[in-house]
């Protein structure tokens, strides 16, 4: 019954029929406002979006946030928890600006690359869409990409993965069904952000295939000490930390450096120049293995074992991150945490990116680019200074 009432609240968030334009939700005072589409809109990814808009990170003036879940999510009872924490978090907050909409009926996993029974769902949501961002989460199931399940990997969420891939197939089509015409075919600009989780979504629904679990694949690590005795540089989740000292809330999530390509989004339009090596956090135990049509790695790890960003061939905007720039603590002043165990609560993360230049103001830049791509208003033009970035002109 609990169930039952929480998909109707959901559902009652939803705008009419008919209410939004195409690219930007109808204003009864005004000309449209962008629509930007999130995926899986748990509290703690809405509480992410609403407090980048608000400090100002997502440089909007306003926009509608619509979160986006496929009805058999609610299954999951922690998935449904922490909906019905996100409901909780956007009345109590008077967030009118945040909608949610609730993706009905069942695809096999054979007929996620085709028209199947939401490809009309997807058209509707499409067409008011000024933009995507695909958020983090848990496995793939492998099957998805043709591989069995090793002991390490953790699928709990299928019903998630299956309608998520499927929507990304159809804004960006690929060699699963080479036939098949892309809703973004004649929308080209439109951003998609695809963060974690939602790069190797990405890399799946064009074909690609995934590293299962990094440490044993990558590096030939069993054990987490063994983790742990690496180089820093090299640990990509903060759960082999937990694991070795658990029940510790002030832990703070891993960072390490990345190294971005020249030909890329991050020095085109993000203003970095060459040499930079920006710090990022990360979350992730998986990785991109053979990559799918269209993409090519345009950053690494400082060792070149792990994609940490792709873009699509022929498609302007379509970024995958395996990084979380969308995490409101990187942005939050007065946080503080500690990186390790028995250590002073004294680590603030946007002070230490601050203090390691030019990693705060590559992430400024990175929801700069993302803000400006949703508006339809790229600006190119850039000049360089000495401290890692260039300043829009």
């Amino acid at each position: 019954m609990k169930r039952i009432l929480l998909a109707i609240l959901l559902l009652a968030l939803v705008p009419a029929a008919g209410a939004a334009a195409r690219g930007g939700a109808a204003a009864a005072d005004g000309p449209a406002v962008p629509v930007i589409v999130m995926t899986h809109p748990t509290l703690t990814q809405v509480r992410n979006l609403v407090e980048l808009y608000q400090k100002d990170v997502l440089p909007l003036e306003s926009f509608t946030l619509l979160g986006i879940y496929h009805e058999d999510e609610l299954a999951n009872l922690e998935e449904e928890e922490a909906y019905r924490e996100a409901l909780a978090y956007v009345e109590a907050n008077g967030l009118s600006w945040v909608r949610f909409r609730k993706i009905t009926g069942r695809v096999e996993a054979k007929d996620l690359f085709r028209e199947n029974a939401w490809s009309r769902q997807f058209r509707e949501i499409f067409d008011a869409a000024s933009g995507f961002v695909f958020t983090g989460g848990m496995d793939i199931p492998p099957a998805l990409y043709g591989h069995e399940t090793l002991l390490l990997t953790e699928p709990t969420t299928p019903a998630r993965h299956l309608y998520e891939i499927s929507l990304l197939f159809h804004l960006l089509g690929g060699k699963r069904n080479a036939a098949f015409s892309p809703l973004m075919a004649d929308r080209r600009d439109m951003p998609v952000l695809a963060i974690c989780l939602g790069m190797q979504s990405l890399n799946v629904a064009l074909g690609g295939t995934l590293v299962q679990d990094i440490p044993s694949q990558l590096y030939g690590w069993e054990t987490v000490e063994e983790v742990l005795a690496g180089d820093p540089e090299t640990i990509h989740s903060g759960a082999y930390l937990e694991k070795a000292h658990p029940n510790d809330p002030d832990l703070c999530p891993p960072f390490h450096r990345i190294r971005p390509a020249l030909d890329s989004l991050f020095f085109r339009n993000m203003g970095l120049v060459e040499g930079a090596t920006p710090w990022v956090s990360s979350s992730h135990h998986q990785a991109i293995e053979e990559l799918g049509k269209g993409l090519r790695v345009t950053a690494t790890s400082l060792d070149g074992m792990v994609a940490e960003a792709v873009e699509l061939a022929g498609f302007a905007n379509v970024l995958g991150v395996q990084f979380h720039p969308e995490r409101h603590i990187l942005y939050q002043k007065g946080l503080r945490l500690r990186r390790q165990p028995q250590e002073a609560l004294a680590f603030n993360p946007r002070s230490f990116l601050k203090e390691n230049t030019p990693s705060y103001e590559f992430h400024l830049a990175l929801w700069k680019w993302f803000a400006e791509a949703v508006l339809g208003e790229p600006k190119l033009g850039a000049r360089q200074t000495a401290d890692g970035v260039r300043q829009q002109q």
